[in-house]
């Protein structure tokens, strides 16, 4: 039996993102004899899924960019595990990771953007530093991947599909755990929502790009409107977006209406038992929010961002608004939809299997880049 061909991913830490989570779910369903999967963390903190990429075989490297050591032991990383691939996920800083991967030789040198910006103010010395790792990422990476044409654009350049490396690879969502029976009634009262409410979800953890202070303005409308809405929001708490979220709630009298769960591991749980999801981000790469809910068979109401108009040209389930537009349209959006929709999930799991966001999908197309490392 050939060698496996050794893949070294490279995030800052392994906790509960999107990005992060979808990498895991392609950990779960490749062939381990045919890949093995190793994380490079440059924060050289614990995450919340370690335990779970060591179960599955992998090893959890912690590698401080704080070190000054840190090319020497990164290079030694890369050199000890014999990596035929290095695939970062740190947007733009990928340019010094696969400039290390580059001195060590590695085949296959993958900067893969996963969002439309760093989520960094301007400045003088940012943006020396972004043009600095765009000229080492553009001179050492084999293959640049976005998981939308919006990230690609937003992240990289506007003409990327002149560049014979980039490439379109939709983040794959598992949806075996969507096809369980709803909970509808199990939610509601772990939450105390009344069964024959109208159940609102967001799914995110709370900081600026994800809004949710303009979200809780929106539901304030939509109570209105729906006196039977509530709103449950699912998200690791904290910052100023949850302030404005709990202000807005407080000022308007809707505690009873409003939930804050923090967060959970069984958002396919939740989301097979809420009747729409709301996603009203300032940024997004492509939200793995919204698939979850297309995968859940309910609307979605989402900003008008590159990502969600991406899937939104696959699943008329999505509808995108343009975040000027007042909460009150937004809040007859969600109105509109929650009085016209008829569940049918056996309906809504056919489609995503038939969609490009399938895993099977996803991983059949990274997989062909991994390969790459095997015949360079």
């Amino acid at each position: 039996m050939a060698n496996p061909i050794r893949v070294l991913h490279v995030f800052s830490r392994m906790d509960r993102g999107g990005a992060e989570m979808r990498t895991l779910e392609l950990m779960r369903h490749v062939d381990r004899s045919r890949f093995q999967m190793d994380f490079l963390v440059t924060s050289g903190v614990k995450g919340q899924l370690d335990e779970e990429i060591q179960a599955l075989g992998g090893k959890v490297i912690p590698c401080s960019l704080r070190s000054m050591g840190f090319p020497a032991r990164f290079g030694a990383i890369v050199r000890s595990g014999g990596y035929d691939v290095v695939h970062s996920h740190l947007h733009l800083f990928s340019g010094l990771i696969l400039m290390l991967a580059a001195r060590q030789r590695t085949p296959v040198r993958i900067a893969h953007f996963r969002s439309m910006g760093d989520a960094h103010q301007d400045g003088l010395l940012r943006n020396v530093q972004r043009a600095a790792m765009r000229r080492l990422l553009d001179r050492h990476a084999t293959d640049i991947l976005g998981v939308s044409e919006g990230a690609l654009a937003g992240s990289w350049r506007g003409d990327w599909r002149n560049d014979p490396r980039c490439r379109v690879v939709y983040n794959g969502l598992d949806i075996a755990a969507y096809r369980a029976p709803s909970d509808r009634e199990g939610v509601c009262a772990e939450f105390g929502v009344p069964v024959d409410a109208r159940l609102c979800v967001h799914v995110g953890r709370f900081c600026e790009a994800k809004n949710q202070g303009r979200l809780a303005s929106v539901f304030v409308e939509l109570a209105a409107l729906q006196p039977d809405a509530y709103l449950l929001l699912v998200g690791k708490p904290g910052g100023r977006e949850e302030e404005l979220a709990h202000a807005a709630i407080n000022a308007a009298g809707l505690q009873d209406r409003a939930v804050f769960a923090g967060e959970r591991s069984d958002v396919s749980r939740i989301l097979c038992a809420a009747d729409l999801a709301f996603l009203p981000s300032r940024r997004e790469g492509l939200p793995g929010a919204v698939l979850e809910a297309c995968a859940a068979g309910i609307p979605v109401i989402a900003s008008d961002l590159p990502g969600c108009l991406e899937i939104a040209t696959h699943f008329d389930l999505v509808r995108c608004l343009p975040l000027e537009e007042p909460d009150r349209v937004w809040a007859e959006a969600a109105r509109d939809a929650l009085m016209s929709h008829q569940p049918d999930r056996a309906a809504a799991l056919a489609r995503f299997d038939a969609s490009p966001f399938s895993l099977e999908t996803c991983a059949r197309a990274i997989t062909r880049v991994w390969e790459k490392g095997a015949t360079t």
